[in-house]
């Protein structure tokens, strides 16, 4: 491994070089390996675009033959020539009347109830205000809301599953709400997005629960929720870098989600990453990832906030682009999460919404999410937001606990939710904030419980990482005090695939986790090689 980082560590570093001398780029397809070309289409071929009667509840089809007609809620039908041999001409450019001149959003300070004469454009490299608050991203709501709720539905439906770029992307099918400002051509996407909404039917059984679901968030490019927020912010680094802003790379401190989302988009733009990992504190599959996309990997003897502390010192002398959730950027991304839940449930919003917390932007994330659909009028009200901790790393619930009277920092101790080993969250302010206007909770988890609940769920038919088992720790907690009713549709947001933290599931199924028992385990059975010993194992498991 080390002989790997070095060599990592040298290819990046001339890459970092080469971007510091230079910034001109030069040309690439940004092709997504979850789009399938068009096969069969003419030379001549043309895209057709016909709105659907204001009475149609469904949407034509689509027929990729010599024309595609796709339904869309432009006002007229708009012939467009196909380019040859642009992958992003071969699809129709689905936008409202040019939206980049019809909508806009900005940076703004984050003092939710306050009024605000300070204010930046998307395309300024800045990260807190004048008295370093943290900022938000600000839409035009008024622009927004010349278009009903009805059309916002509809055009974000009509997107759904579609290759047409950038909009089969969960995330850019929302492009309007999120980024509205960009050209397709800068979109840096891997058409993230479109999470499974699993019924957990059985597990709910169990908790003696009707209407229990699973956002898996994991199921993404990089196996993160992370990806979300990154396609946002490098693309709009990609497009600052293409008006000839002195960006040399990205970087970001990380406990390995952020990293491997982080350098997979940069290396499909071609930027240089560099990232910042707490040494000896993150799972080898979280570590390979950055190093496999081609990152300057610098693996540091401190923890995450240690980490944070060295970048945003890094950033504020280099001309690296700042990739952590200090950058409301990545938010944009991460609320469509909660767009895309209330889409899923045909615009009707669920009772109770948890999500794992570490750095606590993406609790702040899916608030914004929920918000912005109701203030458009496509849902009716918010979910109660429910925050989940591990309990080695809970300096938000110890605040909670106070009534938010009071925040102080807490030094993080190891856990197997790595990823929110955070004591020192960023976005402290912002999930205060989303948890009173959602009258939410902030509930926590031991390591014990938080593998227990796991390694339960996982008997159903799931694979969970550690950080769901902290959300589901809460969820069981709450459940069992009555908090959550047996009828609340409720949403457990699982942000990592279980495959990234293969290695503490193997300690925890061979029960070598000092001082916890694996209640759940299940290890293999060794037997000799005879059918006798075979029968009587089955025998005895089998009478279970």
């Amino acid at each position: 491994m080390a002989a790997v980082m070095s060599s990592a560590t040298s290819s990046s570093a001339c890459s970092l070089a080469r971007a510091a001398a230079s910034n001109s780029e030069s040309p690439f397809l940004k092709h997504s390996a979850a789009l399938l070309p068009f096969n069969g289409l003419k030379k001549t071929s043309l895209v057709l675009s016909k709105k659907a009667s204001a009475g149609q509840s469904k949407h034509r089809p689509v027929v990729s033959t010599g024309v595609r007609v796709v339904a869309e809620a432009a006002d007229s039908t708009v012939v467009t020539p196909k380019k040859e041999g642009d992958f992003r001409h071969e699809a129709p450019r689905q936008e409202l009347e040019s939206p980049q001149n019809v909508f806009s959003a900005k940076y703004v300070p984050f003092s939710p109830n306050q009024a605000q004469t300070e204010e930046y454009s998307l395309d300024e490299v800045i990260y807190t205000s004048k008295d370093g608050l943290l900022l938000d991203v600000q839409h035009d709501y008024e622009a927004l809301k010349r278009y009903d709720a009805a059309y916002w539905k509809k055009l974000f439906d009509s997107r759904v599953g579609k290759h047409t770029w950038p909009y089969g992307s969960g995330v850019w099918s929302k492009k309007e709400w999120v980024l509205p400002g960009i050209d397709n051509d800068d979109i840096v996407s891997m058409f993230e997005g479109n999470s499974n909404l699993f019924w957990a039917e059985r597990y709910g059984k169990e908790l003696g629960m009707t209407d229990l679901w699973v956002k898996q968030c994991g199921n993404s490019h990089t196996g993160s929720f992370k990806d979300l927020g990154m396609t946002v912010l490098v693309s709009q680094v990609n497009r600052l870098r293409k008006m000839n802003k002195p960006l040399a790379a990205v970087g970001c401190a990380s406990t390995g989600d952020t990293s491997a989302a982080l350098s997979a988009y940069c290396a499909a733009a071609g930027i240089p990453a560099i990232v910042f990992l707490p040494a000896n504190k993150i799972s080898l599959a979280q570590l390979v990832q950055p190093i496999a996309n081609g990152a300057l990997v610098l693996s540091i003897d401190t923890d995450f906030d240690g980490c944070m502390r060295l970048i945003r010192d890094v950033t504020a002398q280099l001309p690296i682009y700042l990739a952590n959730s200090l950058n409301s950027l990545r938010l944009e991304g991460q609320k469509t999460a909660a767009i895309e839940i209330c889409q899923q449930f045909e615009w009707e919003v669920p009772d109770w919404v948890i999500v794992p917390g570490g750095n606590l932007g993406n609790i702040y994330a899916f608030y914004k999410g929920f918000y912005m659909c109701k203030e458009m009028g496509l849902v009716d009200r918010i979910p109660r937001l429910v925050c989940a901790q591990a309990a080695n790393a809970n300096p938000l619930y110890l605040s909670y606990q106070k009534g938010f009277e009071q925040f102080e920092p807490v030094r993080a101790t190891q856990t197997f939710a790595s990823a929110i080993q955070i004591g020192d969250p960023v976005s402290i302010d912002r999930a205060i904030f989303a948890l009173k206007a959602s009258n939410g909770i902030v509930e926590e988890a031991t390591e014990q419980e938080l593998m227990d609940a796991a390694a339960e769920a996982d008997l159903t038919g799931m694979f969970n990482c550690p950080h769901t088992g902290v959300a589901l720790a809460a969820l069981k907690k709450l459940r069992s005090r009555g908090v959550i009713g047996p009828n609340d549709r409720t949403v457990v947001v699982s942000t990592a695939h279980g495959l990234k933290f293969a290695q503490s599931k193997v300690a925890y199924h061979s029960n070598e986790i000092p001082g916890m028992v694996s209640t759940f385990a299940n290890p293999p059975v060794s037997v000799k090689d005879n059918l006798g010993s075979v029968m009587d194992v089955l025998r005895e498991r089998i009478a279970k």
